[in-house]
Formats: C-alpha cells, sequence, structure tokens
C-alpha cells in the first residue's frame, strides 16, 4: 500500500514540475536565455570537441599561467569537463528557478544570466586550452 502513495507521489511530482516547467518557457525572454546559454554550451562541446580531434598525443595543457607557464597537463578527454561543467550550471539553475520562480522577475533574470555568463566564461577557458595547445 505505501508503494502506491510513493508512486502517486512521484506522478504527481513529475506532473506538477513539467507543468511549472512549460509555465516557465512560455515567456519570451526566458526562451532567449535559454537559446543563448544552449547555444554557448554547444558551442563548448563543440570546441572540446575540436580538441579532442585534433590532438595527435595523449597529454595536452590543460592551464597556463602568466607568471609560471604550463601549469597543468593532462588527458585529452579530461577537457570534457569544461563544458559539463556548464551543462550541470545550466540544469542547477533551471531546477532552482523551477522551485523559486514566483518570487520574481529578478530571480528569473539572475540566475538565467548567471548561467549565461558562466558559460561565456567557460567558452573563453576552453578557447585558451585551445589556443594553448595549437598556436
Amino acid at each position: 500500500m505505501m508503494w502506491l502513495k510513493l508512486l502517486n507521489y512521484v506522478r504527481l511530482s513529475r506532473e506538477s514540475l513539467s507543468e511549472i516547467a512549460l509555465d516557465l518557457l512560455s515567456f519570451f525572454y526566458v526562451r532567449i536565455y535559454l537559446i543563448a546559454i544552449l547555444i554557448l554550451n554547444l558551442l563548448n562541446w563543440l570546441t572540446a570537441f575540436i580538441i579532442n580531434k585534433n590532438v595527435s598525443q595523449d597529454l595536452i595543457f590543460l592551464h597556463y599561467n602568466v607568471t609560471f607557464g604550463v601549469n597543468l597537463i593532462g588527458s585529452v578527454k579530461k577537457v570534457y569537463v569544461i563544458p559539463f561543467l556548464g551543462f550541470v550550471i545550466i540544469l542547477i539553475n533551471f531546477v532552482l528557478l523551477i522551485f523559486i520562480h514566483k518570487q520574481g522577475k529578478f530571480i528569473t533574470h539572475l540566475l538565467l544570466s548567471t548561467a549565461l555568463l558562466a558559460n561565456l566564461f567557460l567558452l573563453a577557458a576552453v578557447v585558451s586550452v585551445y589556443l594553448i595547445n595549437f598556436r
């Protein structure tokens, strides 16, 4: 009997969350933010893929410091951590947005612009890894 109650609660929660998410997507500015964020994240993944494809050895430079030079060398696959981190930021901010979007437009703009800015900086990080290794 408890199992059926739990399944019913999960079903109702999923329907309610999907209804809230669709309600959020009805706003024009949320759609614009999401399109821009997803394009930036896609560019992150594409740049990481290009780095992975063009590398001929197993190790690459993952971080360069002006003072000390190269200070992090690692596997080519570790370059995918950067776009994955951007995707996690998008998911966390959207889940937070689902739960607190009723508090006002400011919170919505704050969370979505934070995800946009974070993905922009992560794109700069991936491009700098490309420049360090291939220029």
